[in-house]
């Protein structure tokens, strides 16, 4: 089987706002959608953690649809949270991407910044998706729409987190307690300047937090996601070291660097990276594990990156992160275990639905009829793992 090179860059596009998603629909993209024209659809409801504790930060809520996961808002301090179906977020771009991905290999498009990176979903598609929640080292559950609400949606009720398991990973840090009064204030008017997409003077504030408390490990990760959307990934990545260096054991900066490493296709140190959050706790995040296995890929440790992948989906039930099928994929496909690579492949195309996403699928599994001389079927249900 012929070898190809390890990774490739490519741009994407963005709008002021997020990324134009085609789908594949058949329809004329220049006609009138009658979905479109009603009004846009109000959904509420609040995030709680399953043993009545208090929810220590934000919580990232996020649409899912077909497989594809999109930010759609984050609660504030009672878990409470709300957004209009059809809106678009930059900050969720920015948090899910920026505008530079790098690809896992240079045979398919497959982005490494993380399922579909923008806004949220169309009216048509809305009653059949799911929201859910993210918050490291807990598993959301899933709030399907269909069932929750009617056809103008309204209050979708409780999403519940659970803890995975005890370890030592945390998503709040132990520095946080001793910050001082103005550091604190400072901190949260930044918060509150962020939701009224205040973003200088957020990173003014943040800043200002620092310089009272050099300790703030929260504050840094925070003015390092400040930094990621006004596009400074320099001072973000110094940023995200430094909330890291005072407290190893807080979870949040972990990915965020890990993102940034994949797009700078630094394979080596988002795979040290990696380890070192899975280490702390392995059951966090399915988009560690596929990073991971993305830079284990990249350095061609074919072993680790099966290992990954698989650990990855055993953790991704809910099949949120659809790449981690498509990562499988092709290590499979460099390993000739082409009937297994086929399963996975067919998978991933049937969980997504973006051009890039679908053309990317279509090309390997083209690629692997040839090598075993079958024709692939691309309407799969997605295998166990």
């Amino acid at each position: 089987m012929k070898r190809y090179c390890a990774a490739c860059t490519f741009l994407c596009f963005f709008s002021s706002f997020a990324l134009a998603q085609v789908v594949g629909s058949g329809r004329n993209p220049g006609a009138e959608d009658p979905e479109m024209t009603r009004p846009r659809v109000l959904l509420s409801g609040r995030v709680v953690l399953d043993d009545g504790g208090p929810l220590a930060k934000s919580v990232v809520v996020q649409t899912i649809c077909k497989g594809e996961k999109r930010i759609a808002a984050h609660t504030d301090s009672q878990g409470r949270f709300s957004f209009m179906i059809g809106e678009m977020h930059s900050f969720s771009e920015a948090m899910r991407g920026g505008v530079e991905d790098a690809s896992v290999s240079a045979r398919g498009g497959m982005s490494v910044a993380g399922d579909t990176p923008v806004g949220v979903h169309k009216l048509l598609d809305w009653r059949a998706c799911g929201v859910t929640a993210e918050l490291p080292g807990f598993i959301s559950e899933v709030a399907e729409l269909m069932v929750r609400t009617g056809d103008e949606g309204g209050d979708i009720g409780i999403i519940t987190l659970r803890r995975t398991a005890r370890v030592e990973g945390l998503t709040v840090s132990a520095t946080s307690a001793a910050a001082p009064v103005a550091a604190r204030k400072a901190f949260e008017k930044a918060l509150a300047q962020e939701k009224n997409n205040k973003w200088d003077a957020a990173q003014k504030s943040l800043q200002k937090a620092v310089q009272l408390y050099p300790s703030y490990a929260v504050a840094w990760f925070e003015l390092g996601r400040v930094q990621v959307l006004k596009k400074d990934i320099d001072q973000a990545k110094r940023s995200f070291a430094q909330s890291l260096a005072i407290d190893a054991n807080y979870m949040n900066p972990y990915l965020e660097l890990s993102r940034i490493e994949a797009r700078e296709q630094a394979w080596q140190s988002l795979a040290d990276l990696t380890a070192k959050s899975i280490a702390l706790n392995s059951t966090a995040s399915p988009e560690i594990w596929f990073f991971n296995g993305v830079a284990n890929y990249n350095l061609q440790r074919l072993d680790d990156a099966e290992k990954s992948a698989r650990l990855g989906l055993k953790l991704d039930s809910e099949h949120q992160f659809s790449k981690l099928e498509y990562l499988l994929g092709i290590v499979l496909e460099e390993k000739h275990q082409y009937t297994e690579a086929i399963e996975h492949m067919q998978a991933y195309l049937h969980l997504v639905n973006s051009p890039r996403d679908v053309e990317a699928a279509q090309k390997e599994l083209a690629e692997l009829s040839k090598l075993t001389g079958t024709t692939t079927i691309s309407g799969a249900t997605p295998p166990k793992n």
